[in-house]
């Protein structure tokens, strides 16, 4: 009798394997962003900031990469597969969990190569999410029923807990300057810059306005369409706090990752909670109690 037992349960099943292709993107962006001297000296291996793996702000674990693109595949392969094998012996809502994290820290990572190598800005990130949302909806989200209703409301609250936040963090991070001369702002959005130029009261409108169109928005869309547009929104919530904690506080990567886990962690209680499932059939997630 073997000691341990594969999930057999079809959520995880098919979730794993966007967690997979996430981590494996991520691990490309890392390679094809390295500088050319990078296949000839790994030492001159940069990080997704655009620093050398050397430099100690905002240090990060980048250990692999530094001794070169071979020694790196083959620990991101012994990295998959023990990612595969956790998430394939974990109870369900542990391993649901598991993946939505590892999706967003891998989710970060890889959003900072588009931003800066490859200098898309903001767009980057969001045309990211655009793609991560419909795939993550069809895989850990396959049925609809009058049910979903329940899980759309109550997502839809962390969605606007992402956005406030990444507002208040916003705020937090303008300079002192900023709150008697707006034009001192400091934003890469664009968009948001330019309100917050007008005023923090404007900027504050602007972004409660924002919140609230998007509630509205998913409130009102067919079950599908919101529950892909939700995780857009949080997505989008998260990299943007995400980033000031990165690249304005220097607090590492182990904040956003942090961060990325407390989505998780709400996102399956309140979507997967032990309660819909037991007693369940193992493809009917979206059967929560009332």
């Amino acid at each position: 009798m073997s000691l341990v037992k594969f999930t057999n349960d079809p959520i995880v099943k098919r979730f794993r394997r966007v967690m997979i292709g996430v981590m494996i993107f991520s691990a490309v962006v890392t390679l094809l962003g390295q500088p050319d001297s990078f296949w000839r000296q790994a030492e001159t291996a940069i990080r997704a900031d655009g620093l050398s793996i050397d430099n100690k702000t905002n240090h990060t674990f980048e250990f692999f990469i530094g001794r070169g693109w071979q020694v790196y595949l083959i620990a991101n392969m012994v990295y998959l597969l023990g990612a595969f094998l956790l998430v394939s012996v974990l109870p369900r809502v542990a391993a649901i969990t598991v993946i939505f994290s590892v999706i967003f820290g891998h989710y970060f990572g890889a959003s900072n190569w588009l931003a800066i190598r490859w200098h898309l800005g903001v767009q980057g990130p969001l045309i990211y999410s655009l793609v991560l949302g419909p795939v993550i909806v069809f895989s850990a989200f396959p049925e609809t029923s009058s049910n979903t209703d329940k899980i759309i409301k109550r997502l839809r609250w962390v969605m606007v807990g992402a956005l406030l936040l990444d507002m208040i963090v916003t705020f937090i991070g303008q300079p002192a300057s900023y709150w008697s001369y707006p034009e001192t702002v400091h934003e890469a959005n664009q968009l948001s810059r330019f309100f917050l130029m007008q005023g923090w009261y404007t900027y504050l409108l602007e972004q409660l306005v924002y919140c609230a169109l998007a509630f509205l928005l998913v409130s009102a869309l067919p079950r599908m369409w919101a529950l892909i547009f939700i995780f857009c929104f949080i997505f989008g919530g998260f990299n943007g706090s995400s980033c000031w904690f990165f690249f304005q506080w220097r607090l590492g990567m182990q904040t956003p990752v942090i961060y990325g886990l407390i989505l998780s962690l709400l996102i399956v209680l309140l979507a997967f909670p032990e309660a819909m499932i037991k007693g369940k059939k193992l493809n009917n997630v979206l059967e929560p109690v009332a």
